[in-house]
């Protein structure tokens, strides 16, 4: 029996990978960015902590790459929180 592996260039053009999502959603996210949101929430879903706002998980894998079906990340922007989201520093009380 022979086995056949996709490769990355072998995804259907409907599926986006970390670098393809960069571009797809109009935000300057970086591969490097997209990555980390990615490994970050995966932790989070592992200890049982996910957090609203999290990156998605992927719906697919072609080996060890995830890919996201463009809804799904459509949906991840439409509801993440926006800038200044996480609170910061309070400002400084004179």
């Amino acid at each position: 029996m022979s086995v056949s592996y996709l490769g990355l260039d072998d995804l259907p053009g409907y599926l986006y990978e970390q670098h393809g999502i960069t571009g797809a959603i109009g935000t300057p996210l970086t591969r490097g960015t997209v990555a980390v949101y990615h490994r970050g929430a995966e932790k989070r879903r592992r200890d049982g902590a996910p957090r609203p706002g999290d990156f998605p998980p992927p719906d697919r894998k072609y080996g060890r790459s995830p890919v996201w079906l463009p809804e799904t990340i459509d949906q991840w922007v439409e509801n993440r929180p926006g800038r200044g989201a996480g609170g910061g520093r309070p400002p400084k009380q004179t």
